[in-house]
């Protein structure tokens, strides 16, 4: 699976058309990779880019999944050939524990207590990443999932950029490769 890296990303009024301009951006840098591998791999970087109800990205016809991501500036694409999802979030202050007592499992309130902070951003992302694994998006659910102990998914952190955490959750572990893109 590829995570493709944007450091540019501009939100506000066009914050959809430029997530769809760097949705096709990775696509058409993952066909150009992943066809060596997987000859069944077609450029999606002119495909019109739809969204499920709840707002997810896809392309429709093709079981090519990618999640998105932004954080600030930052924006990231997963692409690989598995349902997958992705998230980064920027370590910052908040109120942890009246959002970890809401949202997370007693192990995982225990990490953050040996953790700290950095520990916290990164369970977060481990959940937003499952909550699009799933397509439910953030519910009450969450509070019931452990993304250190239980095992139906696999997680692939990643640090892209000093202060941000990010994770991946997808079914079978892969290797993540990471592009930066302009």
């Amino acid at each position: 699976m590829y995570l493709y890296v944007y450091q540019d990303f501009q939100g506000g009024l066009l914050r959809r058309s430029e997530t769809d301009r760097l949705i096709r951006q990775s696509a058409g840098l993952y066909a150009a990779e992943a066809s060596a591998a997987d000859e069944t791999v077609r450029d999606f970087s002119h495909e019109p880019v739809e969204r499920t109800q709840k707002g997810k990205p896809y392309f429709p016809g093709d079981p090519l999944s990618f999640s998105v991501s932004h954080t600030g500036k930052l924006w990231v694409c997963l692409m690989g050939r598995q349902t997958m999802g992705v998230d980064v979030q920027k370590v910052r202050r908040c109120r942890m524990e009246k959002i970890a007592e809401r949202y997370y499992t007693p192990d995982e309130q225990a990490y953050i207590q040996q953790e700290g902070e950095w520990g916290f951003f990164q369970i977060w992302a481990r959940k937003e990443a499952y909550a699009k694994f799933t397509g439910e998006g953030m519910t009450e659910k969450l509070r019931l999932f452990s993304t250190l102990k239980d095992g139906h998914v696999s997680f692939v952190d990643f640090n892209i950029m000093e202060g941000v955490a990010g994770a991946c959750c997808i079914r079978n572990k892969e290797e993540l490769w990471i592009r930066q893109i302009k």
